[in-house]
C-alpha cells in the first residue's frame, strides 16, 4: 500500500491529536475515559483483517506469534507485541493507563520501519484489533472506529 495525501493528512491528524492528549492528560491527571479494552471495543472480523495486514506488513520484526527479539542482523530489536516482551515487560506495562488512540498513532507513525505511516487508517486500526485480541481482551459487536476521538475515549488497562 502507498501513502495517499488522505492517509499523510489523517496520520498528522492522529500524532499532533496523541500529543495533545499527552499535555493535556499529564497537566489534568491522567486520561478521562468512557471505556476500557476490556469493553468489547473491537470485532473478531476486524481482528481477523488486522492479522492478515500483521502477517503482510509485521512479522519480519515481530515474528509470527508476536514475540519479537533481534533482526537477522543480530543489532536490531522489536519488542513483542503480545505477552512478555522480549526485552522483559509486558503490552500492559507500555500500555497501561494509555488511550487506544496512542497505541495507534505509535504504530502508525513509527511502523512498518521501512515506511511509516505508509498502511491505510483502516490497516493500522485493524492491526491494534489483532494487538488487543492477541493480549486477551474480547471481541465485541462494533468495530473499533478510526475516529481520533472515539479511540481516545478507550482506555488501555489491565483486566481486574
Amino acid at each position: 500500500m502507498t501513502l495517499t495525501g488522505r492517509s499523510l493528512l489523517w496520520v498528522v491528524l492522529f500524532a499532533v491529536a496523541w500529543a495533545w492528549t499527552g499535555l493535556v492528560s499529564s497537566s489534568a491527571g491522567g486520561h478521562q475515559a468512557d471505556k476500557t479494552v476490556w469493553s468489547g471495543v473491537y470485532t473478531a472480523a476486524q481482528a481477523r483483517r488486522g492479522e492478515q495486514v500483521y502477517k503482510e506488513s509485521c512479522t519480519y520484526c515481530h515474528r509470527d506469534d508476536l514475540t519479537g527479539g533481534f533482526l537477522d542482523d543480530g543489532v536490531g530489536r522489536a519488542p513483542a507485541l503480545a505477552g512478555r516482551r522480549a526485552f522483559d515487560s509486558s503490552f500492559f506495562e507500555r500500555w497501561e493507563d494509555a488511550t487506544v488512540r496512542d497505541l495507534a498513532a505509535a504504530i502508525a507513525a513509527t511502523m512498518p520501519q521501512q515506511k511509516p505511516a505508509s498502511l491505510s487508517v483502516q490497516a493500522y486500526i485493524d492491526v491494534v484489533s489483532f494487538l488487543l485480541q492477541k493480549n486477551g481482551m474480547p471481541a465485541g459487536n462494533t468495530e473499533l472506529p478510526t475516529d481520533v476521538e472515539a479511540l481516545g475515549q478507550i482506555l488501555i488497562v489491565p483486566q481486574k
